[in-house]
């Protein structure tokens, strides 16, 4: 059995530079365009970085996106587990600085309702609540079999409006940051106790506020980590990473909540969420002070 599995999609991402678009006809030079790998991959990437046996289940075909995401799988020893699908499935445009991001993006969502049975793991992660709303049925078989159901809400309006009925608690973890808590109940402040009818746990990060919520039952309060910040993109999929390999491994409330957040700001030191060299991560359970 694996630690940890992520579903969801692995999307192909440009960094637009802020840049004028050029009329018709003309071109513009400019001094440089990051290309990464996101979204699944992001959450995938930092866990592996810390240690954990991760598999990623995710929509496939044989594009240029498609052979980058399975070489780099092979090198952070994640192991991949595909579900048919067109080419290059996810493509995203991000307009990013430090200070937030968005995104401009395709995804080929529809392929997750053809999963029935996800590999057996310790958790489960699902990196936005459209895929969790695909996902719904192997989800369920896979909390039965005793993994523990972690989301992050991600943008997506619709969805976010009906977390606050819902009375199901089919997720054991539920992060949302400051914006999605605030579409989804008003206000980001009281965002825990109103949603807690979706998930046992739900978690709220608040940028340089830190992160405030309950985790298995203890109420949190965390500060954020000081760190200088480069770029948002994918700092909350880092939080997920770090949050699950503390839980893991056994650790308290408080320090699962510390491990995110350690894991979340070297994210920030970079453009994009992915962690290509492990290095990254390097050391991040021996600066937290609350480990056994």
């Amino acid at each position: 059995m694996t630690d940890l599995v992520v579903v969801g999609l692995a999307y192909f991402e440009v960094f637009v530079p802020p840049h004028a678009r050029p009329a018709p006809g003309e071109e513009v030079f400019v001094d440089g365009m990051t290309l990464a790998l996101g979204g699944a991959l992001n959450t995938a990437s930092v866990a592996a970085a810390l240690g954990l046996r991760v598999t990623l289940c995710l929509p496939m075909g044989h594009g240029i996106a498609d052979q980058a995401v399975d070489l780099l799988a092979q090198r952070l020893g994640i192991t991949l587990a595909p579900l048919p699908a067109r080419d290059n499935p996810a493509i995203s445009l991000v307009f990013s600085d430090a200070r937030d991001r968005a995104f401009v993006s395709t995804a080929e969502l529809a392929v997750l309702a053809d999963v029935r049975e996800l590999p057996a793991s310790a958790w489960v992660h699902v990196p936005g609540l459209e895929e969790a709303a695909r996902l719904a049925a192997p989800l369920a078989r896979a909390r039965q079999r005793g993994a523990r159901i972690s989301v992050s809400a991600s943008w997506s309006p619709q969805q976010l409006a009906q977390l606050a009925r819902r009375r199901d608690r089919a997720w054991d973890l539920l992060v949302l940051n400051e914006k999605e808590a605030q579409a989804a109940c008003g206000q980001a402040e009281g965002a825990p106790a109103r949603l807690a009818g979706a998930a046992h746990s739900v978690l709220v990060t608040l940028g340089d506020q830190g992160v405030a919520g309950v985790l298995d039952a203890v109420p949190l309060r965390l500060p954020a980590v000081p760190t200088q910040v480069l770029d948002s993109t994918g700092a909350g999929d880092a939080f997920c990473a770090g949050l699950i390999a503390a839980l893991v491994r056994g650790n308290t409330p408080e320090a699962a909540l510390q491990a995110g957040s350690l894991a979340a700001a070297r994210i920030l030191t970079q453009t994009g969420g992915l962690v290509t060299d492990p290095a990254l991560m390097a050391g991040l359970t021996q600066e937290n002070p609350c480990k056994p």
